[in-house]
């Protein structure tokens, strides 16, 4: 039997343009205003400023700020993400609902996601649809608090998560871990235990 193996550590970014991050890097000055009000005034302010690098920065904002509305109105309405595509789109949820559609009945998935994919509101139809038709094998919750991943907040959670197939339930259950902070958390009888689509 041929079957399709899926592994992957998607973008973990929102698709809405974030005006303090955007500005961080190239105008501090912008991403430290006292508050939104304040800082939407200073990039209005770019328009009218003496200098061209202002006013091309200010055209370089607004691009990027369509583009991040296009992408998101791609993703809400191409129907291709149905229960991802919605609320503050993160790009590992469509990437997990993504890799999920390409994963054939006998194949399985395996992807690094924030532990969101669980637990927030925007990726509860996901979460309840793997659950409800079994096809969600582990989740090993980690706290990167001992900087698993280097670059990453110590308290942000991620998750190494499995998935099947339809043709290959995960009919006794799903197993699940969590707050490993270590890989070798995951041999530890005390934190391992499978819940059922019922429990």
């Amino acid at each position: 039997d041929n079957y399709r193996e899926v592994l992957g550590n998607p973008p973990w970014e929102k698709i809405k343009l974030q005006e303090k991050e955007w500005f961080a890097s190239r105008r501090p000055d912008i991403a430290n205003a006292a508050n939104a009000a304040q800082r939407k005034r200073m990039i209005e302010a770019l328009v009218a400023a003496p200098s061209r690098e202002d006013k091309e920065l200010h055209a370089d904002f607004l691009e990027d700020l369509r583009k991040a509305a296009g992408e998101s109105h791609l993703i809400r309405q191409s129907e291709r993400y149905p229960l991802c595509g919605r609320g503050d789109v993160n790009t590992y949820s469509i990437f997990a609902e993504n890799m999920r559609l390409v994963l054939d009945g006998k194949g399985r998935m395996g992807c690094i996601v924030p532990s969101g994919i669980a637990t927030d509101d925007t990726t509860k139809f996901f979460f309840q649809d793997l659950i409800k038709k079994k096809t969600l094998a582990t989740l090993y919750d980690f706290e990167n608090r001992d900087a698993i991943f280097p670059g990453v907040h110590r308290s942000y959670k991620f998750c190494l998560l499995t998935m099947s197939g339809l043709a290959r339930p995960a009919i006794k259950g799903a197993e699940f871990v969590f707050f490993a902070h270590q890989v070798e958390d995951l041999q530890d009888e005390q934190r391992r235990f499978t819940l059922s689509a019922n429990d």
